[in-house]
């Protein structure tokens, strides 16, 4: 399946799919990597791996933005009309007014957006690559299409790459928006699915949780998936708030009115009261400046600058102040994404075994894996070991939300295991697969070998032959027989 990705200058066009070992040569490179002067010659050809904004600086369009605002027009009228009738002192206020408020709203917008900005600041912006045949930290701007690149735990994925060798867990959430990992290994290979879904290809933006693994870089900056979204998201045109409508129609309200009872005036005042044309115009430039409300504008900024202050003290960044009010015109709010309003943390509160059910609350319960129990021991032995979950004394919990959960029970259950024991013990791992809804470890326990598996009832149970009863209780057969694992549509290469 060929990559289809959208992009301003896109190189050779190449499938991120060819074999592993033909598709460094389409690049013109090696699993040695690229050397350092073939690497700058193409980032003078590719262009540096980031990601580019169309059209320019915006700062002056939206400078000029707040000086044509429909109330803003309406005082630039009132101070032409008094700068007519020589009122040269009033109009210099109004104009003036009309400064002050464009440039506090300017400058609240513009610290918005450089706050949005700052976040980014946080994600690491380095990549290791493989460069004269030696493994080297570079900037992650410099990465070219053919480099062969290191990825470890903890790294962010800066550009669009095929695996060559390993396995690793990576967060798509920033592609996808789904919070739980997915395996990415060199030694699957996805026939006619998705880009996005091939087991064998990993993307800029996404961060690897557990693993290594070596690839090679296939397109880097904007014609990576996530320039693809980027570009995308330009052309999506920015839809007024409900707050600027409302303005809008107060504003050509205000200027019917306003421009009618002028316009009216200076008839009545020139042939019903005797006025001259001269005073009869100055006195209608002076109504129609006083039913204009100056200082409607700056007080519907301010009061949304304090709004956004106050959401910016609460970790919500907002980058337009009309969009503060748009907030508050929210009814309903649907949402399926775990972290988007919860907080990505999930925890047992039941185990079920054949001994009956175990409330983890209750404290009292909980046996701490004593030999009065072997259900309990073999439970919490099982939830340790078979899990990639880091819960280390006075580190940050790392891994899949799940496996987090599953190891926090089994320590509530008594399991001591640590993760340098747990991965001493460990002779291999069957990483978890959506399809068989299956995780299993091969680990030494006892000077033997042991297969410990978790999973989904309904795939898991199949395979079992026996269960294992409270003391005492002998274990009941299951008749149906362990079928064997099966992967539809999938090659695995040796």
């Amino acid at each position: 399946m060929k990559s289809r990705h959208e992009a301003w200058v896109r190189p050779a066009r190449l499938d991120p799919e060819e074999a592993a070992e033909l598709l460094p040569r389409d690049l013109h490179s090696s699993r040695a990597g690229l050397t350092s002067v073939e690497a700058g010659r193409r980032l003078l050809q590719y262009g540096r791996n980031e990601l580019r904004r169309r059209g320019g600086r915006r700062w002056p369009g939206e400078l000029a933005r707040q000086f044509t605002h429909p109330l803003a027009l309406l005082l630039w009228l009132a101070a032409a009309l008094l700068v007519a009738v020589g009122s040269n002192v009033v109009a210099a206020a109004v104009v003036l007014i009309i400064f002050l408020n464009a440039a506090f709203a300017f400058i609240q917008e513009v610290h918005a957006e450089h706050a949005v900005e700052a976040l980014a600041a946080y994600i690491p912006q380095r990549a290791r690559a493989h460069r004269d045949g030696v493994p080297r930290e570079i900037d992650a701007t410099e990465l070219v299409p053919g480099d062969i690149v290191v990825i470890e735990a903890g790294d962010r994925i800066a550009a669009d790459i095929r695996l060559l060798k390993g396995a690793i867990e990576v967060d798509m959430s920033a592609l996808t928006g789904e919070s739980v990992t997915t395996l990415r290994s060199a030694s699957i290979l996805d026939v006619d699915v998705p880009v996005l879904t091939a087991h064998d290809l990993v993307f800029s933006g996404t961060s690897c949780t557990g693993g290594e693994a070596h690839g090679v870089v296939f397109t880097t900056g904007m014609n990576t998936e996530l320039g693809r979204i980027a570009a995308l998201s330009e052309r999506v045109k920015q839809e007024p708030s409900p707050l600027e409508r409302q303005v809008r129609r107060v504003a050509w309200l205000i200027a019917i009115v306003s421009v009618a009872l002028a316009l009216a005036f200076i008839p009545l005042a020139t042939l019903g009261i005797g006025l001259s044309l001269v005073n009869s115009v100055v006195f209608a430039a002076g109504l129609l400046a006083g039913v204009v409300p100056e200082g409607l504008l700056p007080v519907i900024t301010l009061a949304l600058a304090v709004a956004v202050r106050a959401l910016a003290t609460r970790g919500a960044l907002v980058k337009r102040l009309s969009a503060v009010e748009t907030l508050g015109s929210t009814d309903v709010i649907c949402t399926d994404k775990t972290g988007t309003i919860t907080e990505n943390r999930m925890r047992p509160t039941h185990v079920w075994t054949a001994s009956g059910l175990l409330e983890l609350d209750d404290t009292s319960a909980l046996q701490h894996g004593t030999p009065a129990d072997p259900v309990q021991a073999t439970v919490e032995r099982i939830a340790a070991t078979c899990n990639n979950a880091r819960l280390e004394p006075g580190e940050k919990p790392s891994g899949d939300p799940t496996e987090i959960a599953i190891l926090i029970a089994a320590r509530e259950l008594g399991a001591g295991l640590a993760a340098t024991e747990r991965e001493a013990d460990r002779c291999w791992q069957f990483h978890f697969d959506p399809e068989l809804k299956l995780m299993s470890t091969i680990d030494r326990h006892h000077g033997r070998l042991a297969i410990r598996t978790k999973g989904a009832p309904e795939a898991l149970l199949p395979h079992c032959t026996t269960f294992l009863g409270p003391p005492g209780a002998a274990g009941a057969a299951h008749r149906s027989r362990p079928s064997a694992h099966h992967r539809p549509g999938r090659r695995v290469r040796r």
